[in-house]
């Protein structure tokens, strides 16, 4: 009962402190916090895989993706 109690406190503490870390910063000017995709696109910023539009600092998700942004993406 103790280790299921210490447990669930700690994933609560991290899963807090992940969703902190992701609402610190908002790596997109057109990524609002309350979108959908929030968290996924934070956490592609993070990880160095996109890094927006450096003209207007936008994510442009709405917009189709071309074969050059895909061919950076997985490369």
């Amino acid at each position: 009962m103790k280790k299921t109690l210490v447990s669930a406190l700690t994933t609560a503490l991290v899963v807090g402190a992940a969703s902190t870390t992701f609402a610190a910063a908002n790596p997109f000017a057109d990524v609002p916090a309350d979108h959908w995709a929030y968290d996924a696109v934070a956490q592609l910023v993070q990880d160095g895989v996109v890094n927006g539009y450096s003209v207007d600092g936008t994510f442009k998700g709405d917009q189709s993706m071309s074969r050059y942004e895909m061919a950076q993406i997985v490369a």
